[in-house]
């Protein structure tokens, strides 16, 4: 956090920072270039207090929160409540996914609002501030919600920014390392999505605003970002966050291969890692084979579904074959992955997760990488929630919005899964969040040809893989027969089943942890030998280059 110490600010943003906020980082950096004093305070539940206590060291004029999905609002909302309560009068006003595309219901749950500043940020919250004491101009300022009175007025909506560019770097704080002394960053090259996936609001997000679907930051940009980063923090791994980064058009592999050309010429390629997000249809051996030759580590997947039925319903676009050959080209070329899984969906049947449970089998039981599943759930704005609305099988709230199965036995089934499985696929310190770091922490002093490693821990850790990966297939089957072979009364009634098919799995994943914490710390040596990385200064005309490095005319976050 950039702590001024007497000076008010004109702003104080706060968000979850679990990753790099981009978002509320390039807002952050457009309002300090158009001269503006702002701070960044990250937000995680239970940190109210220390929140309360930097606005009054900073009394600022407005305060922003970054509230992306309907989940954080409850959260969100109590703290300005807190806020409130303890004399804060600045100006609050939100943006994120939710607020931009129900802000009328945003501001009517959250009545400590003011405004909302919907869809890209930069430029309207800068106006915001600009006229933060005029009221009457606010109309004026495209993509703002505010009230007037008991009613609450949306103005007209701000084209999305065109150059990317045309924004200046995000803001960053000194890089964290992910392990053994190798620093890192995330990144975006880019801003939406060509695809519309019936569950995701990425595309309602930037479809619903005047302008592309997507958009790039030049390749030299992004290129020079990593460059400064590498050549003045140290930066060896960057994370790029992009919605889908090698999207399967001319246009994007014209710019991937400027990109690759780029990473070549300023010598980056030979010195870092990276990862990206894809589609499976976005893989091709060719271009897969260029990107790990200069610098390729990682993968994160969007397979989504195991049965053609739930890649139906999530518009995916693509078949369960398509998954495989992409998932076994991945592991073909030693690539580090992962996927997202969804083991429910609204179409989901007793034949649907079977489908699901045989396909995560063939690309789990070598022990390649943890797999892990979730119910998917049905985001404001989505083509999903109005199917489901439609067909009246909406249920919950506004922040917590769900929805029943066709078969009702498969209610209970999803929410039995959810009482064994929580802590294994979603807590930090659970199964999934260990042998994730072991295995990326394992392929990173691979990948970065570290001699230290053994293929006996490499052995270990895809058997401790495996049984995770196999122990909780078998743990979902058994649960599935129990619950439709048996009338659910009885099991709840009964008890034993249940519990035996629970603490099962829950010794087994004890035992894993057990086994992998004892070995985890001995088993990588540290990568604090690795030279100290600095590029020396290119005479190619391909980037600019002065005595203080390069200097960046853009950087852009995903929202």
């Amino acid at each position: 956090m950039m702590r001024k110490e007497n000076l008010r600010v004109d702003a104080l943003l706060i968000g979850y920072e679990t990753n790099e906020n981009l978002g509320l980082r390039s807002v952050m950096a457009y309002l300090q270039e158009s001269g503006y004093n702002i701070v960044l305070v990250p937000f995680f539940p239970g940190n109210d207090e220390s929140i309360i206590e930097a606005v009054r060291a900073y009394n600022p004029r407005l305060i922003g929160f970054s509230v992306i999905f309907q989940f954080t609002l409850e959260e969100f909302g109590q703290l300005m409540q807190g806020l409130r309560a303890n004399g804060v009068k600045a100006h609050f006003t939100a943006g994120g996914h939710f607020p931009s595309l129900r802000p009328e219901l945003t501001m009517q749950l959250i009545p400590e609002l003011d405004s909302v500043v919907r869809f890209e940020g930069e430029l309207t919250l800068a106006e915001l501030l600009e006229h933060l004491e005029q009221p009457q101009h606010w109309e004026q300022i495209q993509s703002l919600a505010y009230r007037e009175g008991s009613e609450i007025i949306v103005t007209q909506l701000r084209p999305l920014v065109s150059d990317l560019d045309s924004l200046p770097p995000v803001y960053r704080d000194e890089p964290q390392e992910v392990g053994f002394g190798v620093k890192t960053a995330s990144m975006l090259a880019s801003r939406g999505c060509l695809y519309n996936c019936s569950f995701c609001s990425i595309r309602q997000f930037y479809g619903s605003v005047p302008g592309a679907l997507r958009r790039v930051r030049s390749p030299q940009s992004v290129v020079e970002e990593m460059l400064v980063l590498f050549n003045d923090k140290g930066v060896r791994y960057f994370s790029f966050q992009d919605d889908d980064f090698a999207a399967k058009t001319k246009q994007q592999r014209q710019w991937l291969q400027s990109f690759l050309k780029g990473l070549s010429e300023t010598g980056l390629a030979n010195n870092i890692r990276w990862k990206i997000s894809c589609r499976v249809d976005d893989l091709e051996s060719e271009i897969l084979k260029k990107m790990l030759d200069h610098g390729l580590m990682a993968v994160y997947l969007g397979v989504e579904s195991g049965s053609e039925t739930g890649l139906r319903t999530l518009n995916k676009k693509v078949n369960v074959d398509q998954n495989l050959k992409s998932i076994n080209l991945l592991k073909s070329n030693n690539v580090a992955m992962a996927i997202g899984f969804m083991l429910f969906d609204p179409s989901s049947t007793t034949d649907t997760i079977h489908e699901n449970l045989n396909f995560l089998k063939a690309v789990g039981e070598d022990g390649y990488f943890p797999i892990n599943f979730c119910k998917m759930l049905p985001y404001a704005g989505t083509p999903i929630e109005s199917e489901l609305r439609d067909a009246g099988r909406l249920k919950g709230d506004v922040t917590q919005p769900d929805y029943n199965f066709l078969d009702e036995r498969l209610d209970w089934y999803e929410s039995l899964t959810k009482l064994i499985f929580t802590r294994r696929n979603f807590s930090p310190d659970g199964t999934i969040m260990l042998l994730q770091e072991a295995d990326f922490r394992y392929r990173l002093a691979e990948s970065f040809g570290f001699k230290g490693q053994t293929e006996s821990y490499n052995k270990m850790l895809r058997y401790l893989i495996s049984k995770s990966n196999m122990d909780t297939l078998q743990t979902l089957r058994e649960l599935l027969y129990a619950v439709m072979s048996q009338e659910i009364n009885y099991l709840l009634e009964e008890q034993n089943t249940i519990m035996e098919i629970a603490e099962r799995q829950w010794r087994n994943e004890m035992e894993i942890e057990v086994e992998l914490k004892s070995q985890f710390m001995e088993a990588l040596p540290l990568l604090n030998n690795l030279p100290n990385p600095h590029l020396p200064q290119s005479k190619d005309s391909y980037m600019p280059f002065n005595g203080s490095g390069v200097q960046i005319p853009s950087a852009t976050p995903k929202s």
